[in-house]
């Protein structure tokens, strides 16, 4: 095992198309870190980079104490696991786990040895015998998985490796590389743009955009304290919801009016940090899982109550997505909230609560900095 350090990594294309733009990233020994952004983020180049697969246009990357931008692919002591299996379909499972040891010289009882333990670790010792084309989608990730090990790498680098299986497959398999890492404890590079795969693998969450990381920490901390407006949008299913409006002084404190009648009183921190924002354009975050249709324990002051008109529902079982919106001529703000499953007619005016503790307040724009936490509340000021 061993530690992967990306240093002021920056990759152009032909075009001078910049993918990625110095990134500054350390992986701990043994870490599971998760690579996550849309399309287009730079997630995926950064994993390929680090695989030599695509040459780095500057800064290094280290694996160990070993600084490996001009290492080939093949001594940089990785292992990869790719969206589309790359699995050989003419030859066996067991072929398949035992080609890469077999192209470096590994004696054959010594692969014959890796290969039955690591299909004992995935269950499928079963299948060593058969095909690719004689598999099921989870089977042959699994096969993927099983090459991966049979190389005892220092370092397994995953690219979307789910992301062709169906929902109850995903949920499955991700269970599955959790367990494997929990055993193995190799260090992990896992890239996905699928915010709950990231949330519920990593240790920590590397949440990227443009080419540029925006935060990287555990995923309660990424879910919780956002740093700006993209993280905060990106992460959570429904996502935050965002009402554009002003901190204004009013009746003796603090208040943010939204653009369309929207108006929630600031109390305790968020008062003290907004102080010197009276009068700023700012944006309101707050969670589905934040808003109540009734007085809560989270959740009961008038100030921090909205007036709205319920859209849709959506049952879930025990919960249920409620969309809500105080729109007029097609203009207004709108939301979600996620609450007890409970009947409720469409087109019923409803008061909705705010948990404060689910609420962030934001500087405009995409990047907007989340003003809610002390340490970045002066910045941009």
């Amino acid at each position: 095992m061993a530690q992967v350090t990306i240093k002021d990594v920056v990759k152009t294309y032909p075009g001078n198309v910049t993918a990625v733009k110095g990134i500054n990233l350390e992986i701990a020994d043994g870490e599971f870190m998760v690579l996550v952004g849309p399309s287009g983020c730079g997630k995926s180049t950064t994993l390929r980079m680090t695989a030599g697969l695509e040459e780095i246009t500057g800064g290094t990357i280290s694996i160990g104490d070993r600084v490996v931008n001009d290492v080939p692919p093949k001594d940089r002591d990785i292992a990869m696991v790719f969206q589309n299996y790359a699995l050989y379909p003419h030859m066996t499972v067991y072929k398949n786990m035992a080609f890469g040891l077999k192209l470096r010289k590994f004696p054959k009882a010594e692969i014959d040895k890796r290969v039955r333990e690591a299909a004992e670790i995935l269950g499928i010792t079963q299948l060593l015998d058969r095909k690719p084309k004689a598999l099921s989608g989870g089977q042959r990730q699994r096969v993927a998985l099983g090459r991966a090990i049979v190389r005892d790498p220092a370092v397994f680098l995953f690219d979307e490796p789910l992301s062709n299986l169906d929902a109850k497959l995903r949920v499955e398999t991700r269970a599955e590389i959790k367990r494997l890492h929990k055993r193995l404890t190799t260090t992990t590079i896992y890239v996905t743009h699928d915010q709950e795969e990231a949330m519920t693998l990593g240790d920590r969450v590397c949440v990227m955009s443009e080419g540029l990381i925006q935060q990287c920490d555990t995923p309660i901390t990424v879910y919780d304290r956002p740093v700006n407006r993209f993280v905060a949008a990106f992460l959570g299913t429904p996502p935050m919801n965002f009402f554009d409006g002003q901190l204004v002084a009013e009746n003796g404190g603090t208040w943010f009016k939204s653009n369309h009648g929207v108006s929630v009183e600031l109390t305790g921190h968020h008062a003290e940090l907004a102080a010197g924002k009276v009068g700023s354009e700012v944006v309101m975050g707050v969670r589905p899982e934040g808003m109540f249709l009734r007085p809560t324990e989270f959740a009961s002051t008038e100030s921090q109550t909205v007036n709205m008109t319920v859209d849709v529902t959506e049952p879930l079982g025990n919960t249920m997505d409620v969309f809500l919106s105080n729109a007029t001529n097609g203009e207004g703000d709108r939301a979600t909230a996620r609450v007890k499953a409970e009947p409720l007619e469409e087109n019923a005016s409803v008061k909705v609560y705010l948990d404060q503790s689910k609420i962030h307040y934001f500087e405009p724009g995409k990047f907007g900095v989340n003003l809610t936490l002390p340490e970045l509340a002066g910045v941009g000021a």
